[in-house]
Formats: C-alpha cells, structure tokens, sequence
C-alpha cells in the first residue's frame, strides 16, 4: 500500500498536471487582466493624467508594489498547483512588497507624520471591490487547472492575486500619492481579498 508521502512525490516526478498547464493556467490569468482593462478604460477618463500632475514616480511605485505582488503570486499559485514542488522561497517572496510599502510608510511618517489627504478614496474603493474579485476568479480557474493541496492557501494567494491586478489596472488613474494612501486603500483591500480567499478556497478549489 503506498502511503500519501510517497504518492505525492511519484505525482511530482512524473509531472502531476495536465498537459499544455502553462497554457491552461495562464489563459485565466490574462483574461481576467484584459476584462479589467478594459472595463476601466471604459468606466475612467484621464489615464495617466497623475502623472502629468505628479511625475511617474507615484506611479511608478504603486506599479512596482502590485505588479511585483502579481508576478510573485502567480508563480507561487504555479507551484502550488504541483504537488511534490517546493513552495517556501515562492510564499516568503510575496512579503517583499509589503516590506517595501512598510518602509516608505516608516519613513513618511518619521518625516510629515499621519497625513491621509485622499478626495478619491472612494473611487479607489470601488475600483478595488468590483476589479479584485475579476482578478480573483481568474486565478481560482487558473489553478484549477492544476492540482493543489493546500486549497486554503492557495485561495489566500489568488486573493492577493486579484487585488494585485486591480490595483495595477486602476493605479494610472489615481491622483493620491503617500504611503499612508497605499497602505490604507490599496494594501488592506489587497490583504482584505486574500483573506476571504482563504475562507472560501477549500469550497472552489476542491477536486
């Protein structure tokens, strides 16, 4: 009888996931990234205006956070959905963003103090709520397409997937600058999204 140690590892070395997964798991991926552009660019005027205002730096910072966040997840969902790989380096990799935001954060409170000026914060909440879930039922069927084990993480991870998207697809619309902003109404829906992500990952992640 072959216990479930050794058929994990039989299952990674004979490569446990569909043929064409590549393919499989990042048309997902890419759909839910088009459908968010372009129903932003539909909803939003002014792309880019920010930076007209502000520099690219702004911008440049809140893409460097979510796109960063994106990539790491993805690949971390990749490796999740294969039974037998090693996930650890993937899972801490995805701290590294938040890391940074902590540190601008540090700073700009060390050096002006708790200021939170945001007339869009709304704007920004409802561009996160509505794309965030897009973003996330793509990297649900994504993985789907593989074979995780670990469904809670795996959902927790999608969830900061989508969240990730959102925040790349409506940033170059967003006039708010500071660490306090990012952290506020970008990071916590972000981590809001991964949460309920791990809540419901065992129910649609389930074989």
């Amino acid at each position: 009888m072959i216990d479930t140690d050794s058929l994990i590892d039989r299952l990674a070395q004979e490569g446990a996931r569909p043929r064409h997964a590549r393919r499989g798991f990042a048309l997902p991926l890419l759909a839910a990234i088009a459908v968010c552009v372009v129903g932003v660019t539909a909803a939003l005027d002014g792309a880019f205006d920010p930076v007209a205002l502000h520099g690219v730096m702004p911008l440049t910072i809140k893409w460097w956070f979510s796109a960063s966040l994106a990539l790491l997840s993805a690949s971390a969902l990749w490796l999740l959905g294969q039974p037998g790989r090693k996930t650890r380096v993937a899972l801490w990799s995805m701290m590294i963003p938040f890391v940074f935001v902590g540190g601008l954060l540090l700073m700009e409170l060390a050096k002006v103090g708790p200021v939170l000026n945001g007339p869009t914060w709304r704007t920004c909440l409802l561009a996160m709520a509505i794309m965030s879930p897009i973003g996330f039922a793509g990297a649900i069927l994504a993985t789907r397409y593989l074979a995780p084990t670990d469904l809670r993480r795996a959902g927790g991870i999608a969830g900061l997937f989508g969240g990730a998207v959102a925040m790349t697809v409506y940033s170059p619309y967003c006039p708010e600058r500071g660490a306090l902003f990012l952290t506020v109404f970008y990071c916590l829906p972000i981590l809001a999204m991964a949460g309920l992500g791990w809540l419901l990952g065992p129910r649609l992640l389930r074989w």
